[in-house]
């Protein structure tokens, strides 16, 4: 059953132990395990930050925020600071991202996206930090790159490659 949901009917916050996560199904096991089970202790250990959707009350998605590197080699032009006198590049990683099956092709993922770039984008005011990356699932791919993420070559053969949004594009994006 799909449900058709309006913008304003969903609604974003930092995830807690109020929220339940019985119901939720994401076509994904590892996801669902890591909402149900790690999630909140990662938060507690400060290793990551989870923030879930919710419709009616009822959980809908939810995405996994934690720090990164890029190494500037793997930065395509134009999006490389050709002058940056280091290896690396800080990053915010979009650990996970999940919508549950049952509100699949309403928007949701895009929502948490850009939920999650914003974010990035306040903290990059607050501390410095130019990219956001991500290690996508092969069928995720496509969503990525449409919202202006860059996949990095080297890691194109692997099970989960990675992938790169430079915050200074995102308004442009989203």
């Amino acid at each position: 059953m799909v449900v058709n949901l309006l913008r304003d009917d969903v609604t974003v916050f930092p995830f807690s132990e109020k929220h339940n996560t019985d119901s939720f199904n994401c076509t994904n096991h590892d996801l669902n395990d890591f909402l149900k089970n790690d999630a909140l202790e990662n938060q507690e250990q400060m290793v990551s930050r989870t923030y879930v959707c919710c419709y009616e009350n009822q959980l809908v998605g939810f995405y996994t925020l934690t720090t990164d590197i890029i190494e500037v080699k793997h930065v395509e032009n134009p999006h490389r600071w050709d002058d940056y006198k280091h290896k690396k590049y800080p990053a915010i990683k979009l650990a996970r991202l999940a919508v549950d099956s049952r509100f699949e092709g309403n928007g949701v993922g895009r929502l948490l996206l850009s939920a999650a770039v914003s974010i990035a984008l306040n903290v990059s005011k607050q501390v410095g930090c130019r990219y956001m990356t991500v290690d996508a699932k092969k069928d995720a791919i496509g969503f990525y790159e449409k919202y202006g993420f860059t996949i990095v070559e080297k890691t194109i053969s692997k099970n989960e490659p990675s992938l790169y949004l430079s915050i200074l594009s995102t308004v442009e994006n989203f």
